[in-house]
């Protein structure tokens, strides 16, 4: 028996069906599905600490996504749960809920060639709400040390540029330290700061992905800084 001219087409037809059939299986299988963990962080932890960690991460695990969201963390663990299932915010020294990861120590940065001088300070800061822009107004105005609000963004980046240009100073975690920027001090005119806190907050009824990306950021941050 041989296929017709008619047959040979229909066979196309069939095939094309056949195909048709087999994606929308595929289409409709029910799937694993990639696991993903929501974390809030710091700007600067964001930009410099977390990345190589979670390429590490990623290496192990992944089937784990990770969705990040930077910013002030003052309100971040308050909306655990909801938007968060981890969060790496700053404290006051010695204060907070959470796992201490790491203290940092906040420090007054500029340019290299910078000089603070005896004329008003120019300062750039971070919006309202930020640790520092409360820490670095109290500290001057306790000092009598006249100073301005030159800047204010939510980024490290467009804050570092700003200072690296010698237009203002700004405070940093000395941990973090951009390479642009030199620590200020006593010196050169400017009062001390206090130290922060880094902690790890975790959101109830965890995941179990979301608690191997905890503990790895918890062995990580802390192997990492000294207490």
């Amino acid at each position: 028996m041989a296929l017709s001219a008619a047959g040979h087409e229909l066979l196309v037809y069939a095939r094309r069906l056949l195909d048709l059939n087999a994606e929308a299986v595929d289409a409709l299988r029910p799937r694993k599905r990639d696991a993903v963990v929501r974390l809030g962080v710091m700007d600067d932890y964001g930009t410099i600490v977390i990345p190589p960690l979670l390429a590490h991460f990623a290496r192990s695990r992944p089937e784990i996504r990770v969705e990040i969201e930077t910013g002030l963390t003052a309100t971040m663990p308050a909306r655990l749960g909801e938007d968060y299932d981890l969060v790496i915010a700053m404290h006051p020294e010695r204060s907070g809920n959470g796992e201490l990861l790491r203290r940092e120590q906040a420090v007054w940065a500029a340019a290299a060639s910078y000089s603070a001088g005896p004329h008003t300070l120019p300062v750039a800061l971070y919006p309202p709400g930020c640790l520092f822009r409360r820490w670095a107004t109290e500290a001057l105005d306790a000092a009598g040390r006249p100073w301005r609000l030159a800047f204010v963004s939510r980024t490290l980046a467009a804050v570092e540029a700003i200072a690296a240009e010698g237009l203002a100073i700004t405070v940093v975690k000395a941990g973090t330290l951009p390479p642009r920027l030199r620590v200020l001090s006593e010196r050169d005119g400017l009062p001390p700061l206090p130290a922060a806190d880094i902690r790890l907050h975790r959101a109830r009824n965890l995941s179990r992905p979301a608690t191997l990306l905890a503990d790895h950021l918890q062995r990580a941050i802390s192997q990492s800084g000294a207490i």
